[in-house]
C-alpha cells in the first residue's frame, strides 16, 4: 500500500496501537488454561502460562516488545524511522509469542508423559501472536507515495493544443522563508521543510526546491496555478 507522509504517520500510530492490543491480549492469556493434562482417567490439572517460567518470560518479552510499538509510533515523526522499528518490534514479539504455546505444547507436555489437551488460553495466545506477526507485514508493506510528474505539454495543457495567440501570464518563485508545520507540498504530498521551499509569487503555494525544479523542467508552468515561469 502506498500512502502519503502524513497518512503514513497515522496508518504507523494505527499499526502500533493494535499491536499493543495483541500484546496486552496475549499477555492477559497467562491467566488462562493452556493445557489440561491428564496424569490417570481419574486426576487433571490445568497449566496456565504463568506457572511455567519459560512460558511466563516468553510471552510477556514478547507482548511488551509488540507494545512498545505504540510508543515509538506516539513520539517519532520520521515515517521510514518508525517503519524499520515497527517491523522489527512485531516480528520480534511475535516470535517470542508464538514459541512460548507452542513450547508448552511441543516439550513441557511430552516431557510430563501424561496426555494433555489444549485449552481456550493457548488458542488465544497463538492467535494473538499470529496477530502481531501479521501486523509485522502491514507495516512492512506500507511505503511512501511515489509520485510520477505527467508530461502535460508548456501550460499544463497538451502542446498541440496551445495557441500562439493566447499569451499565457507568466509568474515566478521565490524562498519561501518560514513555513507553518504541515504544510505539504502538492508534487510528492510529503512535509516541506523551511530550508528547502519555494514559493509561487502569484498563487502562494509552496512546493519542494527539488519536486518544483522536476516539475517545471518538463511543463514550464506552475503546477497548482498554472503560469508559465519565467
Amino acid at each position: 500500500m502506498v500512502v502519503s507522509e502524513r497518512r503514513l504517520l497515522v496508518r504507523f500510530f494505527q499499526i502500533g496501537s493494535v499491536l499493543a492490543l495483541a500484546g496486552s491480549i496475549h499477555v492477559l492469556t497467562l491467566l488462562l488454561p493452556w493445557y489440561t493434562v491428564r496424569a490417570d482417567s481419574v486426576s487433571t490439572s490445568v497449566l496456565s502460562g504463568y506457572l511455567l517460567p519459560e512460558t511466563l518470560a516468553l510471552s510477556v518479552a514478547g507482548g511488551v516488545l509488540a507494545g512498545l510499538s505504540l510508543l515509538v509510533t506516539s513520539f517519532s515523526q520520521r515515517p521510514m524511522a518508525v517503519r524499520t522499528v515497527l517491523v522489527v518490534l512485531s516480528l520480534l514479539g511475535g516470535v517470542l509469542a508464538m514459541v512460548s504455546p507452542l513450547y508448552l505444547g511441543l516439550v513441557r507436555v511430552p516431557a510430563l508423559s501424561v496426555a494433555g489437551e489444549p485449552g481456550i488460553g493457548f488458542f488465544i495466545a497463538l492467535f494473538s501472536a499470529i496477530v502481531i506477526l501479521a501486523l509485522g507485514g502491514v507495516a512492512l508493506m506500507t511505503r511512501p507515495r511515489v509520485v510520477e510528474i505527467p508530461y502535460q505539454g508548456y501550460g499544463g495543457v497538451s502542446g498541440a493544443t496551445v495557441s500562439s495567440t493566447q499569451p499565457m501570464e507568466t509568474t515566478s518563485f521565490e524562498v519561501a522563508g518560514e513555513v507553518e508545520e504541515g504544510v505539504v507540498c502538492p508534487i510528492c504530498y510529503t512535509s516541506v521543510e523551511a530550508e528547502n521551499a519555494v514559493r509561487c509569487s502569484s498563487c502562494g503555494v509552496v512546493f519542494h526546491s527539488g519536486c518544483l525544479d522536476a516539475y517545471v523542467n518538463i511543463n514550464g508552468t506552475c503546477p497548482n496555478c498554472g503560469r508559465a515561469v519565467v
